[in-house]
């Protein structure tokens, strides 16, 4: 990965365009709807920031039902690294239990910190417990979790923009893309 330096808007590559995100999203809001439709318990989202942020306010707007939500800010990376540490700043302010809980991620990485998020949100018991994430480096094992949703699939690499960044900057890209190395 190039040093902070060498990374401008210039030098990142369109992965997946601001249409085919809007598309992809649109899709999988339709697919939830559908899927959550006529249950007797409440659909509850957890929006993970900040990186999900985007996803999940365009992810919200298409899906067609009641949607009760909550936001997490957990965090693991420093620059381009997992820290290896999972450090919450904040935490789901709604009950879940009972409810169908779909957690909301930017990126499915390593799977460190969703694997904290996901094992502590089963704490509190919900009816139903899913991951919808914008990206999958599908190459990863991420200990095992298996999104129910998923927006992209990519290789192993460095992403910026549509919520991403590298030490908080490009997160305001309407694209995903990266910087060759």
């Amino acid at each position: 990965m190039p040093n902070r330096m060498e990374i401008t808007r210039e030098r990142i590559k369109v992965l997946f365009s601001e249409e085919q995100i809007a598309k992809r999203i649109k899709a999988l809001g339709q697919q939830i709807t559908q899927d959550y439709a006529g249950l007797d318990s409440p659909l509850h989202m957890v929006c993970v920031l900040k990186g999900s942020v985007h996803f999940y306010s365009q992810l919200l707007l298409d899906i067609d039902m009641d949607v009760s939500y909550s936001f997490i800010q957990v965090a693991s990376y420093k620059g381009t690294q997992s820290s290896g540490r999972i450090n919450v700043k904040s935490w789901i302010d709604e009950p879940v239990q009972g409810k169908n809980v779909i957690v909301i991620e930017d990126i499915l990485d390593t799977g460190q910190t969703l694997k904290y998020i996901l094992n502590y949100l089963s704490r509190y018991k919900p009816a139903t417990l899913e991951v919808a994430t914008l990206v999958d480096k599908y190459e990863k094992d991420h200990y095992g979790i298996i999104p129910k949703y998923v927006g992209f699939q990519s290789q192993d690499r460095f992403l910026l923009g549509y919520g991403l960044d590298f030490e908080q900057k490009f997160r305001n890209l309407p694209f995903i893309g990266y910087v060759e190395g």
